[in-house]
């Protein structure tokens, strides 16, 4: 499942998740917000999307991790839209025989989401606001 939502993700609706019978591994990543940034207070993040796109490479990314790591399950759900701080922008389950594989696959979702996704964050301070990913501020 891939699902890009406005709607605040919260954790106990999937706690519920059922693994799979021939998978040794249920892992669970959040992308949290935090309330600091390149020394800067941040009071909360806003996401921006070209969502068809997006859909679009969130499905090619699940694919090959699916194939890659002989995952069971891949699930990614990531917020848009006004995230306040210690909220889930980025939830990511990934279920397979050994923990290895759903470690690595979560890695290269978050690493390949952040290159190749049309999902823009801003960061807004107390005084002032950044586009997170832009030259000006890769981090």
């Amino acid at each position: 499942m891939i699902d890009i939502t406005n709607n605040e993700i919260v954790l106990n609706d999937y706690m519920s998740f059922k693994n799979e019978p021939e998978s040794g591994s249920l892992l669970f990543f959040c992308g949290t917000t935090r309330d600091n940034n390149l020394d800067k207070n941040v009071k909360y993040l806003e996401y921006e999307t070209f969502e068809e796109m997006a859909l679009i490479k969130l499905n090619e990314i699940r694919k090959f991790a699916i194939s890659e790591w002989n995952l069971n399950r891949l699930e990614i759900i990531h917020r848009i839209g006004i995230v306040d701080i210690s909220e889930i922008s980025l939830l990511i389950i990934a279920s397979s025989p050994h923990r290895n594989e759903s470690f690595r696959a979560i890695e290269y979702v978050i690493d390949e989401l952040k290159k190749s996704v049309p999902i823009w964050k801003k960061e807004f301070y107390v005084d002032g606001d950044a586009w997170i990913g832009s030259p000006d501020n890769p981090n």
